[in-house]
């Protein structure tokens, strides 16, 4: 396996952009599938200068709607030759984030109207492609992994406008099979970076889990949830875990130096084989 982090929080080159998202090309058994696009088109950008081929793809997935995953989608051109587009259908809803009435629009921009007609629904356990699986319905099992506040669906109803939480239901995880196990890629673990690999477990239970990555939603996280996260994650002694994105900067260093050389951060630009 071949992974490519197109885009990340952090750089560590010189040439090369980071933005708040992220974007990784993921290179298996002759297949390829950029996951997620980033914010902007930080992820062509640094495709180009690492020469890196964007141009024939099996597809892009992306891990739900908010901005900095799926945003680098207008850049694409949408007219012709773009792959399949893998999505939940709930991750069009209107997502904004906030408190009160200090609420902004994070969700996928206006501009998908160029590329809707190469999407495709998936299913909370589908097969895209020979030993590639998208896995969504995640279950709350956890008692530390909750339903992150401050996140709002905006609603039409009756006439008017409401608010509901965000349930997150539009997450999907990609499991990858490898020689070694799966390889599990996630772009936010809003529900629980735990309850993911459970879902996974669960889902494809014949197959070790190798490896995660994964952005894993600790950055605003109690004491409760990170400890809680790094005490269930040494239970299931999964040997390469790759915290990135919105993991946030205690919470991995707590993890690298828990787990040592198990854990690896990736950042722009770096190319990781297994």
């Amino acid at each position: 396996m071949k992974i490519t982090i197109l885009n990340e929080n952090t750089v560590y080159r010189q040439g090369l952009f980071a933005e708040h998202g992220l974007s990784v090309l993921i290179e298996e058994n002759d297949r390829r599938f950029l996951m997620d696009t980033g914010q902007s088109d930080v992820f062509l950008k640094n495709a180009e200068t690492l020469g890196v081929d964007l141009t024939k793809l099996d597809g892009i997935i992306l891990s739900h709607g908010h901005y900095d995953h799926c945003g680098g989608m207008e850049y694409l051109d949408g007219s012709g030759g773009m792959p399949p587009v893998y999505i939940q259908k709930s991750a069009f809803e209107k997502k904004y984030s906030g408190m009160e009435e200090d609420k902004r629009f994070i969700g996928i921009p206006d501009s998908h109207a160029d590329w809707m007609a190469h999407v495709r629904y998936t299913k909370d356990l589908e097969e895209i492609a020979p030993g590639f699986w998208l896995i969504g319905k995640i279950p709350y099992r956890t008692d530390f992994e909750k339903r992150p506040a401050g996140f709002w669906i905006r609603d039409k109803k009756d006439g008017g406008l409401c608010w509901r939480a965000d349930e997150m239901e539009d997450e999907q995880i990609l499991a990858v099979s490898t020689k070694k196990g799966l390889c599990l890629f996630m772009g936010c673990s809003h529900r629980g970076v735990v309850n993911c690999i459970l879902r996974a477990e669960e889902a494809l239970p014949d197959i070790p889990v190798y490896s995660v990555f994964a952005g894993m939603h600790l950055g605003r996280a109690g004491e409760k949830q990170i400890t809680g996260t790094i005490e269930s994650l040494q239970k299931m002694n999964i040997p390469v875990l790759m915290p990135v994105h919105c993991t946030g900067k205690r919470a991995a260093g707590m993890m690298a130096a828990a787990f040592g050389d198990s854990c690896i951060l990736p950042e722009t630009g770096q190319v990781l084989e297994f």
